[in-house]
């Protein structure tokens, strides 16, 4: 596939090196006619941003990325630029239409995985290095989900999970609980790219 300098038509912006498709353009129009994510993953959310800006500045060593409510997939064609193996998770199958024409408009290979977290056994989470997720801890629900998660995350080998998020009450609480038991940074992060978009970034170091 070439590699565009310009935007190759209508309704596609690039961001962080990566082309992404705006919900007019011709072919999200194609798709929603046969698939239609619920209103979780109808569009991309710019906390996938922050985690972009993130590892433009502290790139991990290339690994394997299990990027978790991928959608259609922004942080996991990102990473995969960036020489990771990237495995995109999402309970919406709908979703993964939209992430394979965004990965082949930039030239990258995601493999998907249908289900939740919690559908990831121990067996298959050693196999990760790195988790990421954005606008993905909105519930109270998720705070605990993603609690247990990281711990079980922890005990089988994974280096690092990334997760981003406008600042909701839930992710704040997931925060303070990993800060008094891991290696945990917080910051007040901000993206460039497509857009200004101030939000927050927690990296639990495991590893």
């Amino acid at each position: 596939m070439p590699q565009y300098i310009e935007a190759p038509e209508k309704h596609i912006y690039r961001a962080y090196d990566i082309w992404l498709l705006q919900n007019k353009h011709r072919f999200v129009k194609q798709l929603q006619k046969f698939a239609q994510p619920d209103t979780h993953g109808d569009k991309t959310w710019d906390s996938s941003f922050l985690i972009m800006d993130y590892v433009m500045h502290h790139r991990p060593k290339k690994g394997r990325v299990l990027d978790i409510g991928c959608g259609w997939g922004p942080t996991a064609i990102y990473m995969a630029k960036q020489g990771h193996k990237v495995t995109g998770l999402d309970l919406d199958e709908n979703v993964f239409p939209y992430l394979r024409v965004q990965a082949e408009l930039n030239d990258v290979s995601i493999k998907e995985h249908l289900g939740a977290m919690n559908d990831i056994d121990d067996k298959k989470l050693s196999r990760f290095d790195i988790i990421t997720g954005a606008d993905i801890c909105f519930w109270e629900s998720l705070r605990d989900e993603w609690w247990k998660f990281i711990n079980r995350a922890a005990k089988a080998g994974v280096k690092q999970v990334i997760l981003a998020d406008p600042g909701r009450s839930p992710f704040l609480e997931l925060v303070e609980k990993c800060e008094k038991k891991f290696n945990t940074d917080y910051y007040h992060w901000y993206a460039t790219e497509p857009k200004h978009f101030d939000g927050f970034l927690m990296i639990v170091n495991l590893a």
